[in-house]
């Protein structure tokens, strides 16, 4: 099978405010709270021992909000 050129990707980086947008957003979405709500209760260790896939949505965004 003769081999085709692949279709370039192109990746485009999230600044930490449009992280921390995307962030908020789901939360508010899946969970009906604010993303700094979120980060709060997250810090706070309340969602350790969740297996609730709406917690693992928005935990998944953490790294993009920064620092």
């Amino acid at each position: 099978m003769p081999r085709t050129q692949s279709p370039t990707v192109d990746v485009v980086e999230a600044t930490p405010e449009e992280g921390r947008a995307m962030l908020d957003r789901a939360a508010r979405e899946v969970l009906n709270i604010s993303g700094e709500e979120f980060l709060t209760r997250y810090d706070a260790g309340e969602y350790e021992d969740s297996d609730d896939p709406a917690v693992t949505r928005v935990a998944m965004l953490i790294p993009f909000a920064g620092p």
